[in-house]
């Protein structure tokens, strides 16, 4: 007798729609639960990354130190004797210093010191993107742009830009300095009080809080800039304030903690302030070559949520000194960032 069920068992069907979409929704269900935890492991990676990239840097400091007493200076420079403000300056960073100390000794050797770094001949080195600069969760710090300035004479003509995610502490704040035979700039009061700032010559015995509480480099993170500022700010060889240092005149990942960060004072505040993209603060080499993740919660002197700057502070712009005004409690984030301020500092305070 011939078949009838086309070759069927009896009993066997497909899957009904309503159990293929509850397996659909099962899926759904786990992909949820798990994206969370593949994105928090991938952070965690990155912010592991960039702990390397900083002791790295920190290490580069050291090794700079045990050949010159000192560590590297936000600023160095050729050393123009003209002393005039239209000379081209011959200068460039601490970063740019570093190279030979962090295996980057080829990039060193492209620099023609007799002309300023932003001269054409020095594409070679300033064109280039350095990965140790770079926190791999900023994004946006491995982009080359146009700095879209025509300064003459330092430079003339388009210069593209690399950029970098790291910056020397100053301190509690930006105070303008002069080597002795540059006349061009006003020479500040020398009271910056951080680590690296222009024409700084800090060595370990000038340290006095201790090497283990004070910040030697900081994350500073470039994608947080404005859109308008990303191509003039935070460039790798810079050696300028927002270029080459950070300081604590602003409070740590400054969005989080001022309503109003996106005012007429926004530039000054992206390009000095400490910041990352890491969850819940970010990283810091310390001067002892250690390196710490300081959380978003550290304490830290008054500031004012217009312009996301601390207040009670005196004097200053160069040549007068800044200070803090009498009676104003200094937060520990600010006492983490001055070398010799005298602030005591547990270790169970950040």
């Amino acid at each position: 007798m011939p078949r009838t069920d086309c070759g069927r068992r009896p009993g066997a069907r497909g899957f009904m729609l309503i159990e293929l979409l509850v397996v659909i929704a099962i899926i759904a269900v786990l992909i949820a639960l798990l994206l969370p935890a593949v994105q928090s492991a991938r952070e965690a990676a990155r912010r592991i990354q960039c702990t390397n990239n900083l002791k790295q840097l920190s290490l580069g400091m050291h090794n700079y130190h045990d050949q010159n007493n000192m560590f590297i200076t936000a600023e160095s420079y050729s050393g123009d004797s003209s002393g005039q403000s239209s000379v081209p300056r011959k200068a460039w960073g601490w970063r740019v210093v570093e190279l030979p100390f962090i295996e980057q000794t080829a990039i060193w050797n492209a620099l023609n010191q007799s002309v300023c770094i932003w001269n054409p001949e020095n594409t070679t080195c300033y064109d280039v993107s350095v990965s140790a600069f770079h926190c791999p969760s900023d994004a946006l710090v491995s982009q080359r742009l146009n700095n879209g300035v025509n300064n003459a004479p330092l430079y003339n003509g388009d210069v593209f830009m690399h950029f970098a995610s790291y910056a020397g502490n100053a301190g509690t704040w930006f105070q303008e300095t002069a080597p002795p035979n540059w006349t061009g700039i006003q020479a500040g009061a020398s009271n910056s009080n951080g680590m690296i700032f222009q024409f700084s010559r800090v060595g370990i015995n000038s340290v006095t809080d201790g090497t283990s509480n004070t910040f030697l480099i900081g994350e500073w993170a470039y994608g947080k800039l404005p859109a308008g500022d990303q191509s003039q700010w935070h460039w790798w060889c810079g050696y300028n304030p927002g270029d080459a240092t950070l300081s604590t005149s602003y409070p740590l990942n400054p969005e989080i903690k001022c309503a109003n960060a996106v005012g007429s004072n926004t530039s000054y505040v992206w390009d000095g302030a400490a910041g990352s993209f890491h969850p819940g603060g970010a990283n810091f080499a310390m001067a002892d070559g250690s390196v710490r993740f300081i959380k978003d919660s550290i304490s830290t002197s008054p500031f004012s949520q217009a312009n996301c700057t601390l207040t009670n502070i005196t004097g200053g712009p160069a040549p007068n000194p800044f200070s803090f005004a009498t009676g104003t409690q200094v937060g520990v984030y600010q006492a983490l960032s001055t070398r010799n301020g005298g602030e005591v500092v547990s270790s169970d305070s950040y």
